[in-house]
C-alpha cells in the first residue's frame, strides 16, 4: 500500500490536529436524505420513466459499480492509514488501490450508487437531484479536501493531481 506522510515540520505539512477540510456534513448522509426526499415526492407526484425492465437492468448495473468503488476505496483508505472523516485531518495521503484511478472514488461511487438505485426504483424525482448532489460534492467537499490536501502535502499532492482524475 502506498501512501504519504504528512509533517508539520516539512515544507506545505499541515500542523497535526489543527488543520483539516472542515467538511461537517457527511456526504453519505446528504445523499441518503437526498434519496428519501425523492422517494417521498416519487410516490405523492409521480413522474415517468423507463419501462421497469431497462430501468432494473440499467440502474443495478450502476449501483453496482457505485457499490464496488466504496467498498474497494474504504478499506484501501484505512489500510493506508487516511481517514474517511471528512472534519479531520489526515496523516497519509492514499494513492494506491482505486486511488490510482481517481481521487474520489468514494464520492464517485456514492453518485453511481445513488443514480443506480434511483434508477431501479424509477424515482425520477430522485435522478433530479443527481447534478444538485454532484455539483455540492464538488464545491463543497471535494474543493476544500483538495484545499487542505494542498496544505497537508504539498508538492506530492500536486504531482498526484497531475496524473489521477478528480472524479474518473
Amino acid at each position: 500500500m502506498q501512501t504519504i506522510s504528512s509533517s508539520s515540520d516539512r515544507p506545505g505539512g499541515a500542523t497535526q490536529g489543527f488543520d483539516s477540510p472542515g467538511v461537517r456534513l457527511p456526504p453519505p448522509l446528504l445523499y441518503i436524505a437526498a434519496f428519501l426526499i425523492g422517494l417521498a415526492l416519487q410516490a405523492r407526484f409521480p413522474l415517468p420513466f423507463l419501462a421497469q425492465p431497462v430501468a432494473l437492468g440499467l440502474g443495478a448495473a450502476l449501483a453496482a459499480v457505485g457499490a464496488l468503488c466504496i467498498v474497494t476505496s474504504i478499506p484501501a483508505m484505512l489500510r493506508g492509514h487516511g481517514t474517511l472523516n471528512t472534519a479531520g485531518p489526515s496523516v497519509a495521503l492514499v494513492v494506491s488501490g482505486p486511488y490510482r484511478y481517481s481521487r474520489n472514488p468514494m464520492y464517485l461511487g456514492l453518485v453511481l450508487l445513488f443514480t443506480g438505485a434511483a434508477v431501479m426504483l424509477a424515482d425520477t424525482w430522485a435522478l433530479l437531484f443527481v447534478l444538485p448532489l454532484v455539483l455540492y460534492t464538488q464545491t463543497r467537499v471535494i474543493l476544500p479536501e483538495e484545499r487542505y490536501l494542498q496544505r497537508a502535502f504539498g508538492d506530492t499532492y500536486r504531482a498526484y493531481c497531475s496524473h489521477v482524475r478528480r472524479w474518473l
